[in-house]
């Protein structure tokens, strides 16, 4: 399945992210603002909660001047990025590329810190348009590589998020550090070297699936740094023997790419449901149902077949994070109270399918009662389509009227302005 690249992979990434990154056009920068408003969203919800709060203060603990979300000291640039993203991902509400990959949580946090470290050291401007650009340019990473590496990287036993990560990070950083041609270069071959992180913890209990994407991204901002301070990686770095591409799948050469295609951040979905991306299908049906009481039978829910056999859908536990069984009782539970579901042993059976002709990010589903009684409904969790509004709602969902202002902050980056607006109301979001 493995296409013959040329040693210069990295160099045609970067020039791929840099130069999506510096023709983006003002509907471009403006999605990029509203990723950027529900990643901190995000981040706030989850520094809300003392049980994430404590951790983020853990992984942002040497001391700096970059904003660890909801804490009161700063922190070091890579602890920052790292505690950050670790609170963007910990209720597993942050956005998703390919239904699998988490691009923001290796971009958005990254940027923030790479930002607060440029200003505080004086080494570079940073107006809200390049760091709009700069977003953007992390996204095209962190998508490019989940593009050409799903499912094969899937299907290999890594976690695509923990693979894709040091990389996204490493490119974001160089570019809001404003960093040469051949250092981004290195940073992203230097950060090939920390890519990688098995499947398995989505589909065992624990907490290590909220971890382990923020060390990878924290992989990836050491990687810069190093690369900044003068560390330079191989030519091959992602194509030798045993290395990037060789280890996690396939991938098209630029060649195959679609010469007008739009920047890949225009394809990334949100969630409204702290369940996985393919999670918000099952969700999005079983809340069109009707109020049901009465005894359930069984439970048969179709989804695309990558979904049916992510994680380990057989052997896996019921109660992690990818179980598509877990997602429907939990729905279940959510939306229809008063439907006896059983519990333990006796509780109702769901069959999982995939079926080809449904979208990647669609669901249909079947609910028999012991009366005979039978309920179909389908649903559909695309939200790419979202538009400044949407992100604007959801943002006040999460966080009320501080979540608009953060929202009208991160559009108003737009302007010919700083960004001294937008880090203050962030900073001072509890």
């Amino acid at each position: 399945m493995t296409r013959a690249l040329r040693a210069d992979a990295g160099e045609q990434l970067w020039h791929a992210i840099r130069d999506t990154a510096e023709s983006a056009d003002q509907v471009t920068l403006l999605r990029s603002a509203g990723c950027l408003a529900v990643g901190l969203a995000d981040m706030a919800a989850s520094a809300r909660d003392p049980i994430h709060h404590g951790p983020a203060r853990v992984l942002g603990a040497a001391p700096g001047v970059c904003t660890v979300t909801g804490a009161d000291e700063g922190a070091h640039f890579t602890g920052a990025a790292t505690a950050n993203a670790y609170l963007m991902h910990a209720r597993l509400t942050d956005d998703s590329f390919m239904v699998a990959a988490h691009p923001g949580l290796t971009v958005i946090p990254v940027a923030l810190a790479a930002a607060e470290h440029a200003l505080h050291t004086g080494s570079g401007e940073v107006d809200g348009e390049h760091l709009l650009r700069a977003v953007i340019g992390g996204y095209e990473c962190a998508c490019l590589l989940a593009e050409r590496l799903l499912p094969e990287v899937s299907r290999r036993g890594w976690r695509v998020t923990a693979v894709i990560a040091p990389l996204a990070a490493a490119a974001t950083a160089a570019l809001v550090l404003r960093l040469s041609d051949e250092v981004a270069c290195s940073a992203l071959g230097l950060a090939s070297a920390g890519a990688g992180g098995p499947l398995g913890v989505v589909s065992t209990e624990g907490d290590g699936w909220r971890l382990q994407p923020a060390l990878a991204v924290q992989a990836g901002v050491s990687a810069a740094l190093a690369a900044a301070a003068g560390l330079r990686s191989a030519a091959d770095a992602l194509t030798a023997e045993h290395s990037f591409y060789a280890l996690f799948g396939g991938v098209l050469g630029a060649e195959d790419r679609h010469p007008v295609q739009l920047p890949a951040i225009h394809r990334v979905t949100f969630k409204r449901y702290p369940v996985a991306m393919f999670g918000q299908s099952i969700f999005d049906a079983i809340r069109t149902l009707p109020p049901i009481t009465g005894i359930a039978d069984r439970i048969d829910v179709e989804v695309a077949p990558f979904a049916a056999q992510y994680g380990n859908q057989r052997d896996g536990s019921t109660t992690s994070i990818a179980s598509v069984e877990g997602i429907t009782l939990a729905a279940v539970q959510r939306f229809l109270p008063d439907l006896d579901i059983g519990s333990g042993t006796r509780r109702v059976p769901v069959g999982v399918s995939g079926d080809s002709v449904l979208p990647d990010l669609a669901a249909r589903i079947e609910l028999t009662l012991t009366d005979g009684r039978r309920f179909s409904v389908t649903g559909d969790g695309d939200t790419s389509g979202w538009q400044i509004g949407d992100f604007a709602d959801h943002c006040r969902d999460l966080l009320g009227a501080q979540g608009t202002l953060l929202c009208d902050a991160a559009a108003a980056l737009l302007e010919p302005t700083g960004i001294d607006r937008l880090l203050e109301l962030w900073r001072a979001t509890r």
